[in-house]
């Protein structure tokens, strides 16, 4: 089969099948059938994440982005490995981009202030904060 996100959902499968050499070879041939899939591209991601190689999958997850921009799947899984490398300033630009998308859900928020916290603006992370509660539901418990 030459489908490329076929080619790399089976690679996915055969890393959690702990065959790791046949995995990166089936990511490889799904990217080489559709080098514009962000499919193939966050399975690419998600093999380097899973053999610690952070680095190559904040690549890939950014070149998943490149073909589907708004993907919130993608958007979290590049965000948690940001804040884990300490790419602090991605982190609060993924998490912002979040924020737009999703502005109905807290974490959302609370993600973005984090981010700014971390970037040592604490009067935009405070402003950001104020602005959420703003936002609240007065009879919804939270």
């Amino acid at each position: 089969s030459n489908h490329g996100e076929t080619l790399a959902m089976k690679g996915l499968i055969l890393n959690c099948l702990k065959r790791k050499k046949e995995a990166v070879e089936y990511a490889q041939k799904g990217l080489k059938a559709n080098f514009k899939s962000h499919v193939c591209w966050h399975v690419y991601g998600l093999i380097h994440r899973s053999d610690r190689k952070y680095e190559d999958a904040i690549k890939s997850y950014t070149m998943a982005l490149k073909w589907d921009k708004d993907n919130l799947l993608i958007l979290k899984d590049l965000s948690l490995l940001q804040i884990q490398r300490g790419v602090y300033d991605g982190f609060q630009e993924t998490r912002r981009r979040i924020l737009v998308l999703k502005s109905d859900q807290r974490i959302n928020w609370i993600a973005y202030a984090v981010g700014n916290h971390m970037c040592g603006d604490h009067q935009k992370c405070l402003h950001i904060l104020d602005t959420f509660i703003k936002t609240l539901d007065k009879d919804k418990v939270w």
